[in-house]
């Protein structure tokens, strides 16, 4: 059978930016199957004419979810393979990229600055066709948008960029990647105005990602705005979420943020996220709870990487008891966590069906029923699916969590 050039270059690029996105916040998001063949006839649609679709909308299900990059949702037969295992098993949802790590919208989005400064690659050719073809197989569809770190804009409008006490240019972190920054204007009107023509293309859900201040890198090196301080920094980012769910409250879509798994534990990780506001200020709340994220010694366990289980169990109980009060109950807040899981292998061991599922049942065995996988590569592991599992097969560990040690420099990295 004769391999296309476009589906090699694919593959090639797929793994290129997934191996990349390892130790990143997650980098990916979802497509869909058969666009149409004379892509290349469909011209740029103004997004603002468009009415908002509610017949292109999915009514929304017990999250069950993978993420595809925009990468995979611009192929048709990479994205058709993953259609069919959404088809085949208990999946219901994709988490489609429309702005990625690198900055690069994937789409023809109708947003002047965009434009502008060329960050569109149209890597998904038909985004219309692709949001038809998930509403003909009844999957909900969620749009990701990475926010601030944004290097491209931030090489294209210098002013817009995070800069550098020492030198007065852009400020990079240590894989040489910028952010722009949560506090200039047009920074947050760029990405909700991106997040509006998500949803008035008929997704049913936006996800912000890198929601935040930088992490790593020189970080004493940042020139920010006299005044900053962690409790600015955590205001400024809950404030945005705030501003961005009113601005989409029109179209009837759910917005929803992810966050370092360490926010579970701590209030206070200096990027500006804070669990308990953000889960106030958004519909759904997704902590990267990945095992081999968790520095040794994370919840007592000198390997968590080896305790799938019991660290997605510890990070959730402890991302519950953060987030419930009486003004909002426990009820209401395991319906509003969506943990982020590993279905990837990052060091050893290997993580297969029965490290997958554990860490669903862990969710599961504290009420959150809810749950996304990511894989750097959009490569999932069928055989932790239902009904492909077999919980008579079960044999990874299922022991109580241990309480949780006390923190330390040895924190959970994401």
């Amino acid at each position: 059978m004769r391999i296309s050039i476009a589906v090699v270059i694919s593959f090639i690029l797929i793994f290129g930016l997934g191996l990349s996105s390892y130790m990143q916040d997650r980098d990916i998001v979802l497509s869909k199957k058969n666009l149409p063949a004379d892509e290349a006839s469909i011209g740029p649609i103004n997004s603002l004419s468009l009415p908002y679709p509610p017949s292109l909308r999915v009514e929304k299900p017990e999250v069950k979810g993978i993420h595809v990059t925009s990468w995979v949702a611009g192929e048709p037969k990479l994205f058709t393979n993953l259609v069919r295992l959404v088809d085949e098993t208990e999946l219901n949802t994709m988490v489609i990229d429309l702005k990625e790590a690198d900055g690069r919208i994937g789409y023809e989005a109708d947003l002047p600055l965009a434009r502008s400064a060329g960050s569109i690659e149209r890597r998904i050719r038909s985004l219309d066709g692709l949001i038809e073809e998930c509403k003909r197989h009844n999957i909900y569809k969620i749009a990701r948008i990475v926010l601030f770190k944004d290097t491209y804009l931030a090489e294209k409008r210098p002013e817009l960029a995070i800069k550098s006490q020492s030198t007065g240019e852009i400020w990079r972190d240590y894989k040489g990647d910028a952010f722009t920054s949560p506090y200039i204007e047009e920074v947050l009107e760029y990405n909700i105005g991106l997040a509006e023509d998500a949803a008035r293309r008929g997704f049913d859900e936006i996800q912000f990602d890198y929601v935040r201040f930088p992490s790593d890198g020189p970080l004493k090196d940042i020139l920010y705005p006299e005044g900053h301080n962690e409790a600015k920094a955590i205001a400024t980012i809950t404030a945005f979420v705030e501003r961005a769910k009113k601005r989409l409250s029109p179209y009837n879509v759910k917005l929803s943020v992810d966050v370092f798994g360490l926010t579970t534990l701590s209030d206070r990780v200096g990027i500006g996220q804070n669990f308990r506001q953000l889960i106030t200020a958004a519909d759904y709340i997704s902590p990267m709870v990945y095992p081999s994220h968790y520095w040794k010694g994370s919840y007592g366990y000198k390997s968590p990487n080896t305790a799938p289980y019991e660290i997605v169990s510890a990070a959730l109980r402890d991302a519950i008891r953060k987030s419930a009060d009486e003004h909002q109950p426990v009820e209401t807040t395991q319906d509003k966590i969506r943990p982020w899981l590993q279905d990837f292998t990052l060091g050893p061991p290997h993580y297969g069906p029965e490290e997958v599922r554990a860490q669903i049942k862990a969710a599961r065995d504290h009420g959150i029923r809810e749950w996304l996988l990511w894989n750097p590569v959009v490569h999932y592991t069928k055989e932790a699916l239902v009904p492909f599992w077999n919980p008579d097969t079960y044999t990874a560990r299922q022991q109580t969590p241990r309480p949780a040690s006390p923190p330390s420099s040895e924190e959970p990295q994401s």
